[in-house]
């Protein structure tokens, strides 16, 4: 069953963000959610809580939903343990776990590979570049790995992105969002240069998504941001007053949707958003 909610948020931005609705608490801790424009689907990753907090190893899942927010399959890739990050690209759907990332065939459904990252760390967040390649934050640490041609390699370890959560490749960089000291940042992928993009404050920078120019970016106790190329800061939502935690989003641009994953409150939530350039 879902919950409508009509409602129009004032942007500074030149765009307009209404609420659609938002699910009931079907899910558990939803993390991240990846649209899957070939299946017309989305995916969830369950996270569920913590391995020390009770839950087992191998026992949590992604879902799939359609766009009306209803359950397609509530477990439909199980064995895994606390996945965070996905992402889809080539028809595969990439899945980051605790144990590494897991690759997941579209084309066939079933587990195609598992590339296993030796850390005790929080692998958190992944995205993938235009050949393939594929970039894991470790939060906790001040690492980024890349997995590249099956091979696993320490990609990038420096202090500047140290706490890193949410990263997005773009053309030839990485953006990425730093906990330690609240700036959105760039690394060059060629270069490995990292400068600074946009401050954000304290708190975790978890979702980052591409809109024309810039992007838009998730403050995971609440808040969701557009940034623009030079810097820009605007805030489009703000949750805090409803404790909506805001995690790893989707932005739909064919779609004019935006979908964010509420996390410990075990929902989505469903906006339409239409940028102007």
């Amino acid at each position: 069953m879902l919950c409508l909610v009509i409602g129009i948020a004032d942007t500074p931005l030149n765009a307009q963000l209404i609420k659609l609705f938002e699910t009931d608490t079907i899910f558990h801790a939803p993390e991240s959610v990846a649209w899957d424009s070939a299946h017309n689907c989305l995916y969830v990753s369950n996270y569920t809580a913590p391995i020390k907090e009770g839950t087992y190893y191998g026992n949590h899942a992604i879902s799939k939903v359609n766009l009306k927010g209803e359950i397609i399959e509530a477990d439909w890739i199980t064995g895994l343990s606390c996945p965070t990050g996905i992402c889809i690209a080539n028809n595969k759907l990439f899945i980051v776990e605790r144990f590494g990332v897991v690759e997941y065939d579209l084309s066939v459904n079933q587990i195609s590979n598992k590339y296993y990252i030796k850390t005790l760390d929080f692998l958190n967040d992944i995205t993938v570049d235009d050949e393939g390649n594929l970039y894991i934050t470790v939060s906790g640490t001040s690492i980024v790995y890349k997995i590249a041609g099956g091979k696993v390699e320490r990609w990038l370890e420096d202090e500047r992105i140290a706490n890193p959560n949410g990263i997005l490749f773009d053309k030839d960089k990485l953006i990425i969002g730093v906990i330690s000291d609240g700036y959105v940042k760039v690394i060059d992928t060629e270069t490995k240069e990292i400068r600074k993009l946009a401050f954000l404050g304290e708190g975790t920078i978890d979702g980052i998504k591409k809109c024309h120019d810039g992007y838009l970016v998730t403050h995971f106790n609440g808040n969701l941001y557009h940034i623009s190329s030079s810097g820009e800061v605007k805030e489009l939502l703000n949750t805090h007053n409803e404790r909506l935690f805001q995690a790893d989003f989707e932005y739909i641009p064919s779609k004019n949707l935006i979908v964010i994953p509420a996390l410990w409150n075990n929902k989505l939530l469903f906006y339409s958003y239409m940028a102007i350039e």
